[in-house]
């Protein structure tokens, strides 16, 4: 049967070798055999730095055996991208109320559900109002004075142009577009209904008017909302502020997209933190082509580093994070292995930047760093390192590969 060797850093013969029944030559040979495990347990011990007191020996069938792989630390591109998610939102700029300037009756609807998409210009009611044809038929009478009509003196035309600009205006200001004003000077007389026109291009998302209803001057009657372009909300934690700045660009994707992402800007950063959740809100302007993008809908935000470096970097897999600590396991090679505590920076595509405790070409352990704690006491060498406990003697063992 195959045995583990226990191997000590110092050796202490009961009794002289040199002594009846020792073998010519055998004192000689093992002093030379401790001689080199010294010098090579010094050696390991070096190279393990902080950590020789935690060294800790595997057999390499061992290693074969538990799948255990490597790597080395090297710089890689670590960007400081920020990955979140957000929900899309109307763009407030292109928010367009619609409201009653005149008091009236609504005699003919166009436009009577929300959702409908609406151009700028498009009847969206014609109303019947009093004061509108009170107004339209002096805004005629005062142009027959304009006119020119021999019967009629200097002053009254005079009069005459004065009232009929005034009229101009009322109706104007009542939201009568100047090709209506045409119509009118062309027909000559008023008309019973007048329309009121949709004042920008988008969706109808706010509908209050219905057939035949009295509106009053200031009813709201429409909101209507360009969704060519849209901001995202998105959260983003406390530690997280530094790093993102106004004008950062920024991607989203969603299942809306169907693989494809958005460029936008961040626009604007909240001054307050969410009591509740601890994070901050981060609004993003951005196009939304084909109107793609619905208010109300969930997106995954990646907030981009602008300046990506080359930093020394490990795979996350091989940090193993107590909470309080970071500890990776280094490889010394010949089957060695200690623990090496390492301060860690930003996250990037499964690496983690080490801003501290390791050095470029060291290699450390990327798989099995739980099994080798269990198959060789690592968690003890591991506790041995916590502050305030007593330090193990330094030992290393060497675990046997399988039985016979």
């Amino acid at each position: 049967m195959r045995r583990a060797a226990i191997l000590s850093r110092s050796f202490t013969p009961s009794r002289p070798l040199s002594s009846r029944g020792g073998a010519p030559g055998l004192a000689a040979a093992l002093a030379v055999g401790i001689s080199m495990l010294t010098f090579a347990s010094a050696a390991i011990a070096q190279r393990a730095g902080n950590d020789s007191t935690s060294l800790v020996t595997i057999d390499p069938a061992m290693v074969q055996d538990l799948g255990v792989r490597t790597a080395l630390v090297e710089p890689r591109v670590i960007t400081a991208a920020i990955r979140t998610t957000g929900y899309v939102d109307y763009d407030q700029r292109l928010v367009t109320q619609v409201n009653a300037r005149v008091s009236g009756w609504i005699e003919k609807l166009y436009v009577a559900y929300t959702g409908e998409a609406v151009r700028r210009g498009q009847d969206l009611l014609r109303i019947y109002s009093p004061e509108l044809v009170l107004t339209q038929e002096d805004y005629l009478r005062a142009r027959k004075l304009t006119d020119g009509d021999p019967a009629v003196g200097g002053s009254a035309v005079n009069d005459g142009t004065s009232l009929m600009a005034a009229a101009r205006t009322r109706l104007s200001l009542w939201g009568i577009a100047p090709a209506q004003l045409a119509e009118l000077d062309e027909r000559g007389r008023p008309s019973e209904t007048l329309p009121i026109e949709a004042p920008a291009s988008g969706v109808v998302t706010d509908s209050k008017v219905v057939e035949g209803a009295y509106i009053k001057a200031g009813d709201s009657l429409y909101t209507i909302v360009n969704l060519s372009r849209v901001w995202v909300y998105a959260d983003i934690y406390e530690r997280e502020i530094p790093k993102v700045s106004i004008g950062q660009h920024a991607e989203v994707s969603g299942d809306a997209l169907a693989g494809d992402t958005l460029e936008g800007i961040v626009a604007y950063i909240y001054p307050s933190v969410d009591l509740k959740t601890r994070t901050v809100q981060v609004r993003l302007e951005l196009p939304n082509p084909g109107l793609k993008l619905r208010p109300g809908m969930y997106v995954t935000v990646t907030l981009l580093d602008e300046a990506p470096r080359q930093k020394l970097a490990v795979p996350s897999e091989a940090v193993l994070n107590s909470g309080v600590r970071q500890v990776v396991i280094l490889s010394l090679g010949g089957g060695h292995y200690a623990p090496r505590e390492v301060k860690i920076g930003a996250e990037s595509d499964g690496y983690d930047e080490v801003l501290a405790g390791l050095d470029q070409g060291d290699r450390i352990v990327t798989s099995a760093q739980f099994l080798i704690d269990s198959e060789s006491n690592l968690r003890e060498a591991l506790n041995a390192m916590a502050p305030g406990q007593q330090s193990a003697p330094p030992r290393t063992s060497v675990m046997p590969a399988s039985g016979e």
